[in-house]
């Protein structure tokens, strides 16, 4: 697998796309989830250009195996896309909200915040989905600034 690897995923309305960014220390790929969906399972550089839905951890080697996903090409990763060292969770306590973690990615040092400024909403969720989670949200359209 080399950096700019984008595969599809089949959905209910189509196929989503991921790219794969890096594998970090632990053995974890993260992937762009990109934006276009498409009926023909075709995607071009204009596509993987826009910006993303959400990056996110996923064990993208593993699906490729089992055929989860399937390769489509290599595409650049586009210039204005930052792997940010922040992401973010919710923080419940028995079910009660009582706010948001920003975890530092590499030191997964945390800290609390109760209201996301703008910059922090941009900020993808943090850990590691599965392709089942990444189909739903897909299929539900589910973007980083309706997360509140």
């Amino acid at each position: 697998m080399k950096i700019g690897d984008v595969f599809k995923i089949k959905t209910n309305i189509g196929f989503g796309y991921l790219q794969y960014v890096e594998t970090d220390d632990l053995g974890i790929d993260f992937v762009r989830v990109l934006e276009p969906i498409s009926a023909n399972g075709e995607i071009t550089q204009a596509g993987v250009d826009q910006t993303e839905r959400w990056n996110i951890g996923f064990p993208l080697k593993t699906a490729a195996r089992r055929k989860i996903v399937e390769m489509v090409g290599n595409f650049e990763i586009p210039k204005s896309f930052v792997n940010s060292e922040f992401a973010r969770s919710e923080h419940n306590i028995r079910g009660e909200f009582l706010g948001w973690h920003i975890v530092h990615k590499s030191t997964l040092k945390r800290e609390l915040k109760s209201d996301l400024d703008e910059k922090n909403l941009k900020l993808s969720p943090h850990g590691i989905m599965n392709d089942t989670l990444i189909v739903e949200r897909l299929e539900q359209n589910w973007r980083l600034e309706n997360w509140k």
